[in-house]
């Protein structure tokens, strides 16, 4: 085993991290499930598109795409929620997200409308990575797992869709966010594909930082965004401890013991946003069956070989 592959990190959980996100989900019950879809201009060559709209967490509507297989009527289909990588919008239907057979849900993770155009937020300004972080209530992540949860719910419950067979997915925030999915709907969930998952193992992350290269070149930007909570702790000193306290909640590292599904996962070995160690570091506390696919030569990207890694594991299965 290399020493990669040992990698271990603490596990800091906060005392009331079940309690929280008990209460969490049964806010979410309240608003009662309800969606509807109509026409989309996206298209898929072999698939129907369509807007999924849904209400989640405090009755906000949320939208993504949905990509049904032109035959899917009679598959009773499996059913993929691919989720978004940081971003105000979310990708298209694409290679990356669709699968022969499988009925894709595409999610836009904020409740944007669903022609929100898919871009890093750094290029608009608006970084969303410490908004909120002084309680876990006021959080940023808990309205957008809401959102992840409720997803899920309604993709099970479309016509197309075998409700035993959803999978949740996703490339790096995405990723983040299937495992979180993962975890907190563990009995419902068939199988979890999470790339190159940000998020992971927060206090790692930040040690991997080099922080003199981007003082000595404040013109490079920093591929972690997670730098920002850091920063905004030193502006802060005095919320410090309740700022990693709050993002506890939500690191996938906190969540990874209690996925139960098998669990196929990535890790890109020039990966400046999402680096290896904090993808073992996660991978190394889920007990379900799993799987990890090492790119050592690949960065921060989806290629081919995670694609078809799903496909046959999907298929394993």
């Amino acid at each position: 085993m290399t020493e990669l592959e040992q990698t271990r990190s603490v596990v800091q959980r906060p005392e009331d991290f079940d309690e929280f996100w008990r209460a969490t989900m049964a806010e979410l019950d309240r608003t009662p499930i309800a969606w509807k879809r109509t026409p989309s201009n996206l298209t898929a060559e072999g698939y129907t598109v369509e807007t999924l709209e849904f209400a989640s967490l405090g009755g906000v509507a949320v939208y993504g795409w949905i990509a049904v297989p032109e035959d899917a009527e009679r598959l009773s289909a499996p059913g993929f929620l691919w989720l978004p990588g940081y971003s105000h919008g979310n990708p298209p239907p694409g290679p990356e997200s669709l699968y022969a057979g499988i009925v894709t849900l595409g999610l836009n993770v904020h409740g944007n409308l669903p022609d929100t155009a898919y871009v890093h937020p750094s290029t608009l300004g608006r970084d969303y990575i410490a908004e909120g972080i002084d309680t876990p209530q006021t959080y940023v992540f808990r309205a957008i797992v809401a959102h992840c949860l409720r997803a899920f719910e309604v993709l099970a419950l479309q016509p197309e869709v075998d409700p035993d067979r959803v999978i949740a997915g996703g490339m790096s925030q995405g990723g983040g966010l299937a495992l979180i999915v993962a975890a907190l709907r563990r009995d419902a969930t068939w199988l979890c594909l999470a790339d190159m998952p940000w998020l992971s193992d927060l206090d790692r992350a930040l040690s991997l930082i080099d922080r003199e290269r981007y003082q000595k070149f404040p013109q490079l930007s920093v591929p972690d965004k997670r730098l920002i909570i850091e920063q905004y702790a030193e502006a802060h000193p005095e919320r410090r401890e309740e700022v990693f306290r709050t993002y506890r909640y939500f690191d996938p590292l906190s969540h990874a013991g209690n996925i139960a599904c098998p669990t196929q996962m990535s890790a890109g070995g020039r990966d400046p946003s999402c680096r290896p160690p904090t993808i073992y570091a996660v991978y190394n506390e889920i007990t379900a069956e799993k799987e990890m696919i090492y790119l050592p030569t690949t960065g921060h990207q989806i290629v081919p070989a995670m694609h078809m890694a799903h496909e046959n594991w999907v298929n394993s299965h």
